[in-house]
């Protein structure tokens, strides 16, 4: 077994009371994995010195959160926490809208008991949702080339040539997680974004 599919995916073996806790984990842990290094956007450095800004503010100039600046405003040390909750805060904010305010938890009981349509409509969504908020996050994402090669073969992606792949990957290794926890098999979520990868 792989580094990749090997005993690392344990947290997905607990129960979480907040659908969103297992959200910030994957997150953590996917990238941190699978990104050797990663370039933000200037919006998402924004949002980081606004959010650490109103930290010193609220603990007296006390930082605990774990995020560096160069002089030039841009992120040079991010600890992978807070991407993760970064990641959890926006997909819930927009599942949430997307659904018409049922919580997350509601959202995802509904998906299990559910039917393969409404499995299939939260694949897609879930990718969009994931793929916008890492869009806005990483300017560019770099990673092992032995990893691209495994990834490409995995989510069947030997054929996709955008620029966009190695983010696409960042997005499908989330989103398989998520999956795998609520049930839903992985070939149907390959199945059902690869028209929308390609398209």
């Amino acid at each position: 077994m792989s580094e990749m599919d090997g005993n690392n995916k344990n947290y997905l073996n607990k129960a979480y009371k907040n659908f969103l806790e297992l959200v910030y984990i994957v997150s953590a842990k996917e990238l941190e994995l699978f990104i050797t290094k990663g370039e933000f956007t200037s919006y998402f450095n924004g949002r980081m010195k606004k959010i650490v800004a109103e930290i010193n503010e609220e603990k007296n100039g006390v930082l605990d959160a774990g995020v560096f600046f160069n002089t030039k405003g841009e992120i040079t040390l991010i600890d992978v926490e807070t991407v993760g909750k970064y990641i959890e805060d926006n997909y819930n904010l927009k599942m949430v809208d997307y659904y018409k305010n049922t919580s997350l938890n509601r959202i995802i009981r509904e998906i299990v008991n559910g039917s393969e349509k409404s499995k299939g409509d939260f694949i897609l969504i879930s990718y969009s949702i994931l793929y916008d908020i890492i869009n806005k996050l990483y300017k560019t994402i770099s990673c092992k080339k032995t990893s691209m090669i495994i990834y490409r073969n995995r989510f069947d992606l030997e054929d996709y040539h955008k620029d966009d792949c190695t983010m696409v990957i960042a997005v499908l290794l989330i989103l398989e997680d998520l999956c795998k926890y609520i049930g839903v098999n992985r070939y149907k979520m390959i199945r059902e974004i690869k028209t929308k990868i390609y398209n």
